[in-house]
């Protein structure tokens, strides 16, 4: 055996027997810190429990609960805009949780402006259930079906008979539904941005620059449709009448 071969053999091992021990370390390391930050949490100290939250998210350490758990800590210290903005992440990943709609539902009515999250439109009312399921579940769900419709067809070609075709026939519209649903599911999620406003008092400006008009005002909590990007600068809107500029500084999403 050549050298350059025994050194990727060696390496192979090596990665078969320590990456899932590694993994495993970050696991336990990852759960520490939350039950940490959750005792600094009941114990009031609401900023250490934010900094061990946010250590956690940049180190991808996320899912739903992480960031329902940080908009709590958030809206202890009063900064509502992080609050809603991390309440928002978090009902991506939890779209059934109901004391997260609470939570949210709650810290909109103590902003200045009351924006609620934007309407997806038809497409969400005529697909009623996309809402309620978050994108990994879509993907799942698809998964599942498609294996689903491939034990039927299997089924379908050892007997073909009137109800093995049935079975097969409603097998393969779910599996085009929950394809079509997760496709748009994960398209409006990826396209439809929605931010937050995170200073006090921001204005909306008709063009990028400070310079250009004021069209109005938005106020910590805000939530608002996130359209485009440049430079330093997002073009933000309410509604389909109502847009404009703000610095990109001033917003989260």
């Amino acid at each position: 055996m050549t050298t350059q071969k025994q050194i990727i053999l060696f390496t192979a091992i090596f990665i078969c027997l320590f990456l899932p021990v590694t993994i495993e370390a970050q696991r336990e390391d990852a759960l520490v810190k939350i039950v940490q930050a959750n005792e600094y949490y009941h114990e009031k100290d609401y900023q250490a429990a934010v900094k061990i939250f946010e250590n956690l998210i940049e180190q991808d350490q996320t899912n739903g609960y992480l960031y329902y758990n940080l908009g709590n800590a958030y809206m202890r210290l009063g900064k509502i805009g992080h609050a809603i903005l991390n309440y928002l992440r978090a009902k991506q990943l939890l779209p059934r949780n109901e004391n997260l709609d609470a939570n949210l539902r709650f810290a909109i009515t103590q902003t200045v402006d009351q924006l609620y999250p934007p309407q997806m439109g038809f497409l969400y009312e005529f697909l009623f259930w996309i809402e309620s399921i978050s994108v990994s579940e879509h993907f799942r769900l698809l998964i599942i079906f498609n294996v689903i419709f491939w034990f039927v067809s299997i089924g379908f070609l050892y007997y073909r008979n009137s109800s093995w075709n049935i079975l097969k026939n409603i097998s393969m519209g779910i599996l085009l539904l929950t394809f079509i649903s997760t496709g748009i599911k994960y398209y409006l999620q990826a396209e439809h941005k929605t931010g937050v406003v995170l200073k006090n008092k921001v204005d909306i400006k008709s063009d990028r620059g400070i310079q250009n008009v004021t069209l109005f005002q938005l106020h910590e909590g805000a939530i608002i449709s996130v359209n485009q990007e440049e430079a330093n600068w997002v073009n933000v809107s309410l509604d389909k009448d109502k847009s404009g500029w703000i610095q990109k500084k001033s917003i989260g999403y």
